[in-house]
């Protein structure tokens, strides 16, 4: 799998994907179809110095979008998220928390990472659960989205951690392009 840097063809095909209904109603926000915003959004991103960016290729495919947020380098910690845009690669969702631990702990040396999940997102709560993350609680009532209130379950796993239950992961090593 490679991860690859977002550039401008990339705009569109994000948005598309961000903007689908079976990505935005596992996310905290709907956004309109808008490429003022997203390139916008782009320039945000792009000159973040806390945060990592791409989308996700197989096979020269694009199938998705993955980060690491809110990295705290002093603390080594940060924040990971990702969506698979393309359904009929759904099914590799459940390996893209493997890629993301392997290169958060042994590329960019952080000592931990947290994830969030929008409760009713089964799906992904199950993949942290099988990857080995603790769930260390919720926020009830967190996120207000089309007036109805939604729980949030956090997870996380430490390098610690990850190096005794993540051992069958580690060739889940991705090809990832560096800014």
């Amino acid at each position: 799998m490679k991860w690859l840097q977002i550039k401008e063809e990339h705009l569109e095909q994000i948005l598309t994907w961000r903007t689908s209904d079976f990505v935005t109603k596992f996310m905290y926000t709907d956004i309109e179809y808008n490429m003022d915003n997203q390139k916008r959004w782009w320039t945000s991103v792009s000159e973040d110095e806390n945060g990592l960016y791409w989308v996700m290729q197989q096979k020269d495919q694009l199938l998705g979008f993955v980060s690491i947020t809110n990295i705290d380098w002093h603390n080594k910690r940060g924040e990971w998220n990702y969506y698979i845009g393309e359904l009929k690669y759904g099914m590799l969702g459940g390996f893209i928390g493997a890629y993301v631990y392997n290169y958060a702990f042994d590329v960019l040396g952080l000592e931990k990472i947290q994830g969030a999940v929008l409760a009713g997102n089964e799906g992904v709560r199950k993949i942290h659960q099988k990857l080995g993350d603790r769930e260390v609680g919720f926020y009830e009532k967190h996120i207000l989205k089309n007036e109805c209130w939604h729980d949030v379950y956090l997870y996380e796993m430490t390098k610690e951690r990850w190096n005794e239950v993540g051992k069958k992961f580690k060739k889940y090593q991705a090809e990832v392009e560096e800014k």
